[in-house]
């Protein structure tokens, strides 16, 4: 049986994602602006170097890495508490 979001269940998930997006709006244009108001009078654009490109993405593979790990030990105990307290539960009814 699903169970039937309430509508403030909704709201906050869809307060959460606006949040979350205004929050980048915010940071890139902040972002141009300084790059603008830095004393150069054209901006050009954005370049990307390939060594510190591939510094952040290890560096996020590595944060994501140890987020998925440290979570997933977590969950596996949380479950085994859970399933060890109703197991006992359970055998205590039987008897």
């Amino acid at each position: 049986m699903k169970k039937k979001r309430d509508w403030k269940g909704l709201f906050l998930m869809v307060w959460d994602i606006l949040f979350v997006l205004i929050l980048c709006f915010v940071v890139l244009l902040t972002t141009m602006l300084v790059t603008r108001s830095s004393g150069s009078t054209e901006f050009t654009g954005y370049t990307v170097q390939p060594a510190l490109l591939i510094g952040v993405i290890a560096a996020l593979v590595i944060y994501l890495g140890f987020m998925v790990t440290a979570s997933l030990k977590s969950l596996r105990s949380l479950i085994e508490r859970y399933f060890r307290r109703h197991g006992e539960d359970g055998s205590k009814e039987e008897e």
